[in-house]
Parts: structure tokens; sequence; C-alpha cells
């Protein structure tokens, strides 16, 4: 009785060809070294349920310790840059370092202008005319009532 897909084990000249696969070896390369032709690595590749799921697995825990040892690099990273950007030798390794540091913190070529905090009214834009013709259509819509109350003080 044959194996479900979800409980089938690689055989070692599979787990073999993950890892050369993800070391950039062509289906050629793969096929010669674990001793398969190179259709079966490309029917491993593209067919095969358990092969697939296990490559991207094995890509995934690579990527992760990757992205770790980069973590890990920041703070190297940031005092190299430090170091530049302090020292008096050399004008332009410091500009280097500047623009390094303002990419990676997304400023560089950044728009700077503080944003406009005040609420604006609509018309603070509108010239004197169109102020002036505002002014006199309100007057004019304006009951009458409002305007004589307030004339009279009272």
């Amino acid at each position: 009785m044959a194996k479900s897909d979800k409980t089938r084990q690689l055989r070692l000249a599979q787990r073999n060809a993950i890892e050369l696969l993800l070391a950039g070896k062509t289906d050629q390369e793969v096929a010669e070294a674990v001793g398969v032709t190179r259709q079966t690595v490309n029917l491993w590749r593209n067919r095969d349920k358990v092969f697939q799921a296990a490559l991207d697995a094995r890509r995934r825990e690579l990527w992760g310790a990757c992205v770790e040892r980069l973590r890990q690099l920041i703070g190297r990273a940031l005092q190299v840059l430090e170091a530049d950007l302090l020292q008096d030798d050399d004008r332009r390794l410091r500009q280097s370092a500047a623009v390094h540091v303002l990419k990676c913190v997304g400023l560089y070529g950044a728009n700077l202008e503080p944003k406009d905090t005040v609420k604006r009214w609509p018309f603070d834009d509108w010239t004197d005319a169109q102020l002036e013709r505002a002014l006199k259509r309100f007057w004019l819509e304006t009951p009458r009532s409002l305007g004589q109350g307030q004339e009279h003080g009272g």
C-alpha cells in the first residue's frame, strides 16, 4: 500500500536535489549529482507536491536565516556609517555616508516642508475681487431682519 502524499518522506536523492537547487544548480547539474535524469528533477519540481512543499519550506528556512544575519549586521553597519560621518579627512565619504543614512530612514529626496497645520478657511486663497463678490451676494441674500437688528444694536 502506497503512502499518501502527506505522510510520504522524500528520498535521499530528493533531499540532496533540494539543497543543490537552492545552491543555484540547474536541473541537469542536479540530475547528474543525484543520479537521476533531468526529466526526473523537472518532474519533482513541477508535479511532485511533497517535493515542492519541502523545497518551499527549505527556501523559507534559508531566507529566514539570511534575514536574521542581516538584522545582526545592522548595528555594525550603523557604526561604520557613523564613523564615516564623523571623520574629517574625506568630504565625499562623509556625504556618501549621510546619503546612505537618509535613504535608509526614507528621508532622502523627501519633501520636508512643514504641512499646513493651521485650519484654513475655504476662501483664504480667493482674490479680493472674488471675496468682494461673495460678500455682496451674502448681504443681498441675507434677510433684512438680521441686518436691521445689528444696525440698531438690538
